[in-house]
């Protein structure tokens, strides 16, 4: 009886130590992959920065474009009111 006791209590050992290094290994591996994730999250907000910086970019030159398209329709306007004037004058 004190047999089997003692192999049960060395065999319980053996596996608290074994779970042990396996928590050991598990953590470890969560560390990696917190930081890969940080990482991630930083590439990430970069990113949206740099994404962000390149639509305000391109707005301000949609709204220009759009500014500009509209005085050059009304100067070709204005260009034609005046060549009718001129012609019907003739």
């Amino acid at each position: 009886m004190d047999k089997i006791i003692g192999l049960l209590i060395v065999l319980l050992s053996f596996f608290v130590i074994k779970l042990v290094f396996v928590n050991k290994k598990i953590k470890m591996l969560h560390q990696i992959k917190m930081q890969q994730l940080k990482d991630m999250i930083t590439m990430l907000t970069q990113k949206q920065r740099n994404l962000n910086q390149k639509a305000t970019i391109s707005s301000n030159y949609q709204n220009q474009y759009k500014l500009d398209m509209k005085k050059l329709n009304d100067e070709i306007f204005l260009l034609q009111k005046r060549i009718f004037e001129l012609l019907s004058k003739k």
